[in-house]
């Protein structure tokens, strides 16, 4: 069975506390770490990596993921059951992204910490799982919905579009919900990009590459998206954006 973990721990000893715990109870689990890289407390960035890498794993793979800043509050611990996989952390928005929900149970489960459900909740609750326990002796089942980040729909407005930002990924590139299909442009076209109280014109390239080094540039990224991005260098620090931020851009030539 696999087990995958994405937090924003880093590479320290609280990834390996929850490593320890899941092989304490599931010693044939195969772990697998999607990323610890997790900007802390980046909800926006933890859903995107949930929404875009878990479904790539095999149908009935466990992802325990933990971007946690609510920890020990009033904030439900859930497990998802959606497209074939079993999701198992934080209810803040983490799982913003996931289709065909089936079922949410709520986590009914008593930790040792406040401070590290990661460790005392989550991971057990994926191991318990992985030997073959049912959710819902962890809990109750809810309404089949988890919480979601309140997101713009893209739309045009005449010549504009107008989006948001979903969030900046580790390489510092800005990452939009506008998808590919929505822009109406040639390769080499100069975009004109209102942002975070900053207007820039960029060019529309292929990929990163094309571009100067610490030159701004806009493509289309793996998932499909527009992405305003450095040639190596980070656009979120450029532009002083996080996530959630709104902009609008228009094809200039």
């Amino acid at each position: 069975m696999i087990i995958t973990l994405t937090t924003d721990f880093g590479w320290s000893e609280y990834v390996g506390a929850m490593k320890g715990v899941i092989l304490s109870i599931a010693p044939e689990a195969r772990i697998v770490d999607i990323t610890h890289s997790i900007r802390s407390y980046d909800i926006r960035h933890g859903a995107y990596v949930v929404g875009s890498v878990c479904r790539r794993f095999p149908e009935g793979s466990i992802h325990v993921v933990v971007v946690d800043p609510g920890v020990g509050t009033r904030r439900r611990g859930v497990v998802i059951e959606a497209g074939g996989h079993t999701y198992v952390g934080p209810d803040n928005g983490l799982f913003t992204f996931l289709k065909d929900v089936r079922r949410v149970i709520e986590l009914q489960v008593e930790a040792a910490s406040r401070t590290f459900h990661g460790r005392d909740v989550f991971a057990p609750v994926a191991a318990a799982i992985a030997k073959g326990r049912k959710p819902e002796e962890f809990g109750r089942v809810v309404e089949p919905q988890p919480v979601r980040l309140e997101i713009q729909e893209p739309r045009r407005r005449g010549r504009w579009i107008e989006g948001e930002v979903l969030c900046v990924d580790t390489f510092g590139n800005v990452i939009t919900n506008i998808p590919e299909e929505m822009l109406d442009a040639e390769f080499g076209a100069e975009l004109e990009v209102e942002l975070s109280l900053r207007r820039v014109r960029v060019p529309f390239l292929e990929s990163y590459g094309f571009a100067e080094p610490g030159r701004l540039l806009a493509l289309i990224g793996s998932e499909g998206y527009l992405e305003l991005a450095v040639n190596q260098g980070n656009a979120g620090s450029m532009l002083g954006v996080r996530g959630g931020e709104r902009l609008r851009l228009c094809v200039v030539s």
